[in-house]
């Protein structure tokens, strides 16, 4: 009993020290940051609320099969992209990508803001995570709510 206490001690400071070291080494492309013109681009907005269900899972936000957010519950996140038709997915790290039948195809104009909602729907063999469009009204009380994540 008194070893396994002394495992269990040293296994707690070996991860404490691990993770306070990775929260203290910032790389030169993290510290600096560049500045992204968005004049000619689209804003999008992407609150994630989804309860309960899958609450602990940092969900990815992928356009165009190019993950650009992690967005955990209760957050939202905002993204620019060009003009054009794009493909907007939600994953999690365990899955590469989702069927593009989850996937939520929308043009977006430049200078225009749009806003979307993660959804985790139950199934009985899994969970289905998709994207929603709302409209401002829908979306400005859960931004004022929320916290927003900084997308790397």
């Amino acid at each position: 009993m008194r070893i396994l206490s002394l495992f269990v001690l040293f296994a707690f400071a070996f991860i404490s020290l691990s993770a306070q070291t990775d929260s203290t080494n910032t790389s030169p492309a993290k510290t600096s940051s560049i500045p992204l013109d968005t004049s000619g681009m689209a804003k999008v907005y992407v609150i994630r609320s989804t309860g309960h269900l899958g609450s602990a899972i940092n969900l990815r936000m992928v356009v165009n099969d190019i993950m650009m957010c992690k967005v955990k519950n209760n957050h939202y996140a905002v993204v620019f992209v060009k003009p054009g038709t794009h493909m907007f997915n939600a994953t999690t790290w365990d899955k590469p990508g989702t069927p593009q039948k989850f996937a939520l195809k929308m043009p977006v104009e430049a200078g225009k803001t749009y806003y979307m909602t993660m959804h985790m729907k139950q199934k009985f063999m899994g969970v289905e995570i998709f994207l929603e469009e709302v409209t401002y009204n829908t979306a400005s009380p859960l931004i004022a709510k929320y916290k927003q994540d900084e997308c790397d």
